[in-house]
């Protein structure tokens, strides 16, 4: 399978990544626990069969089972005669498929012997040895029932190499190319897309990163300008402006600027010399007549 073109270095970047997910983390089934008829451990041999236990184990860890809808089964063998015994006499339910019915489990070396077991297969994630379960199974594992090293990566061979590429002008880029070999349970073009899938659900951790910072308290801007709640006599007018303005309810700064200058030179004894000031005033502080306030007067002044 190839893969280009990529950016300068993300080659080997991809590349390993995939590597290390195909061969540690990828899902599949496979056997972990076997009885054998007369067998008691895996240190001992079996009358009539060329293989020792020890080897029959090693064999039934290369068996390739595809499981559909379940996450355990339990297969049956029994066999007969001279001959080998390999997964085609297994027996199996419909949801339970056999990838290659020729792997040899062992031989039969007699006409009258004979080798029936059970074999447990499990779905499970990348290997587990058979010694991380030996304690945690020890008080209710029986005797005789004897724990196989759980290989459940259907990848058996990845290497990657990494080429150049070129694309127009650009000769600095990355081709990756990925041999793999899989027990024929799972397709290497999907293999490749599930570890891909993996490896981009991990990489969403990153990408959700938020601050851990605390937010910073912003100070609640207030709905007025402090000096439109200013009284009017902190503008310091003459004493006929201020009091021509008390005379029409003009007591706030705010009051004022919402007035226009045609409707203050109707007010009585205010003329234009007055309006000037006024407009003088007002401007040397920022504002000016005619304003438009949403929502005045505030609470704070209504309840006044």
């Amino acid at each position: 399978m190839t893969l280009e073109p990529l950016e300068r270095g993300f080659g080997h970047t991809l590349g390993n990544a995939l590597r290390r997910i195909l061969l540690s983390s990828m899902p599949g089934c496979a056997v972990t626990e076997v009885e054998i008829d007369g067998v008691l451990h895996e240190y001992s041999t079996k009358e009539g069969v060329q293989e020792d236990i020890l080897e029959i184990l090693l064999n039934l860890k290369g068996l390739a089972v595809r499981v559909q809808g379940k996450d355990e089964v339990i297969l049956t063998l029994n066999k007969s005669g001279i001959g080998p015994v390999t997964a085609a006499d297994i027996t199996h339910d419909g949801d339970v498929e056999i990838v290659k019915p020729q792997h040899v489990i062992c031989h039969l070396t007699d006409e009258n012997a004979s080798i029936s077991m059970r074999i447990k297969v499990q779905r499970g994630r990348g290997y587990v040895p058979a010694s991380t379960r030996i304690h945690s199974e020890e008080d209710e594992r029986p005797i005789g029932r004897l724990l196989v090293d759980a290989c459940y990566s259907p990848v058996e061979r990845i290497a990657y190499n990494v080429e150049a590429a070129r694309v127009e002008q650009r000769t600095d880029l990355d081709k990756l190319v990925i041999e793999m070999e899989t027990n024929g349970t799972i397709d290497p073009e999907e293999a490749i897309r599930r570890a891909a899938t993996i490896l981009a659900e991990q990489l969403e951790a990153f990408v959700d990163l938020r601050d851990v910072r605390q937010p910073e308290v912003k100070e609640e801007k207030p709905e007025f300008d402090p000096i439109l709640l200013r009284p009017v006599d902190d503008l310091e007018l003459t004493v006929r402006s201020a009091n021509c303005l008390k005379a029409e309810a003009i007591h706030y700064i705010g009051d004022l600027v919402q007035r226009t200058e045609v409707e203050l030179l109707k007010t009585p004894n205010l003329g234009k010399k007055s309006l000037t000031e006024i407009k003088d005033v007002l401007a040397s502080r920022g504002l000016s007549l005619g304003m438009r306030l949403e929502n005045w007067p505030p609470a704070s002044i209504a309840d006044e």
